[in-house]
């Protein structure tokens, strides 16, 4: 397997050099900064790395992805020299067995993966966690979520329509990145959730199949609640395929305080939720699948399916601005869980 980059000649003008890499199929279809050899010593040179260490192996291709080639598409997808920790811990992430790389990438479901970043890296890389946290507007969201993806076709393999067969795809597959708020309310953040300690910084990656919002304007418990269950309580989602995968709640900091001043904490939230969004079985259609019959999750009476394992295969997420009005759910793509590395700096 070769683990060296190659070096390629492309033209000095800037549009004629992206006519290059796009021809390649080196892009995600939109303008790219051309990888020259100075902008990656620079990346590697800034973080003190070594640039032919093998970070993970990436499927479906099994190829070696090594720092050198992680910091080629950190500098394609316009990310700082700062941002290179972050994408390695991500790919140590995808690469695990539970996230079930083979399958995102080459699944017909139009699975992204969902990056959260937590811990004290957040403000030094300039993380929207607050208002507009989900959409454009901060590089550091942008480009990491993108070099990501980018990562995950020019190493490991998944060229869309090739080996990425997504019937339709989504919007989330160019860059979805954001930084849990950790700050503002009294719940612990995700990462400390996972076992980590708090002044560590951890990415997370989860499967996700979209994105749902939720309104919310409501201020008792379980008024608000009604209304995600009924927008989580889908059963064409692959969440009641399987019963696997993490269904994602990004609550605003408002929400958070108002449900912890009621005496409500997250896993009281994951179990009313799990026992609220299940589905009876006579709402599916009785015929067979055309590509598998379903292995979902029966609750004990055995007539109703689960939207996942177990409640605490919810996830909760704080981002956001305050206002009380709004809630973002992001359906589990099913067939990969949840994967998290702490980000090492050198």
């Amino acid at each position: 397997m070769r683990n060296s980059s190659r070096i390629v000649d492309v033209a000095d003008d800037a549009r004629a050099a992206f006519e290059d890499i796009y021809a390649r199929g080196w892009t995600d279809g939109l303008p790219v900064i051309p990888p020259k050899a100075e902008y990656v010593q620079e990346m590697l040179d800034t973080n003190g790395l070594n640039r032919d260490e093998v970070v993970a192996t990436l499927a479906p291709d099994g190829a070696a992805a090594t720092v050198e080639k992680i910091a080629i598409n950190a500098v394609m997808a316009g990310c700082r020299n700062d941002y290179l920790p972050v994408l390695i811990a991500a790919v140590k992430a995808i690469a695990q067995p539970q996230f079930n790389l083979l399958w995102v990438q080459a699944t017909t479901n139009p699975v992204a993966p969902l990056v959260v970043i937590n811990g004290p890296l957040r403000s030094r890389l300039d993380l929207n966690c607050g208002r507009g946290a989900l959409g454009p507007g901060r590089r550091a969201n942008a480009t990491i979520g993108r070099a990501l993806r980018l990562i995950m076709v020019n190493i490991g393999g998944g060229s869309p329509g090739d080996i990425d067969k997504a019937v339709l795809g989504q919007p989330a597959k160019y860059s979805f990145c954001m930084g849990e708020m950790e700050e503002d309310h009294p719940w612990e953040p995700l990462h400390v959730e996972l076992g980590y300690q708090r002044e560590q910084s951890v990415v997370s990656v989860i499967g996700v199949q979209g994105l749902t919002s939720i309104r919310t304007p409501f201020s008792k418990p379980e008024s608000i609640l009604a209304m995600i269950a009924n927008a989580m309580t889908v059963y064409g989602n692959n969440s009641y395929n399987n019963s696997t995968g993490n269904p994602v709640l990004v609550f605003t900091p408002g929400y958070a305080n108002l449900f912890h001043h009621a005496g409500w904490p997250k896993l009281r939230i994951k179990e009313w939720l799990y026992e609220h969004t299940k589905v009876p079985r006579s709402l599916l259609p009785t015929e067979s699948s055309q590509t598998q019959h379903r292995r979902p999750k029966i609750d004990a009476g055995g007539d109703r399916l689960c939207i996942c394992t177990e409640p605490d295969d919810i996830k909760i997420i704080v981002a956001g601005s305050s206002e009380p009005y709004h809630m973002t759910y992001l359906p589990s793509a099913g067939s990969t869980d949840l994967a998290a590395q702490p980000i090492v700096i050198p």
